[in-house]
């Protein structure tokens, strides 16, 4: 996270990733990842940022696998791929 504070101009945590991800959708964030996330608290969010334009991927950067507890999405696919790049990834064991 350090290394993606310095190249954030902002840095928000509400406590709920539904809602981050649902900031996303609707513009008033840039993006936002989470690891060690169930599937029950992304899935809905997920659809409701791709159907606003947005991009839901995998923290490392591929397509999102809701049961690999990591998400990433972002207003733009170079966003998340720099994001992507700044995060050092963490496995988890599987939903």
């Amino acid at each position: 996270m350090h290394n993606l504070m310095k190249k954030a101009q902002g840095l928000r945590c509400l406590g709920s990733a539904a809602l981050d991800m649902c900031f996303v959708a609707n513009g008033e964030a840039d993006a936002m990842y989470e690891f060690g996330i169930h599937v029950w608290d992304i899935a809905a969010a997920a659809l409701i940022v791709a159907e606003a334009g947005g991009v839901v991927l995998d923290t490392e950067g591929g397509p999102l696998n809701l049961m690999h507890r990591r998400v990433l999405c972002a207003s733009s696919q170079v966003l998340a791929n720099t994001i992507s790049q700044t995060l050092n990834h963490v496995q988890l064991e599987s939903d």
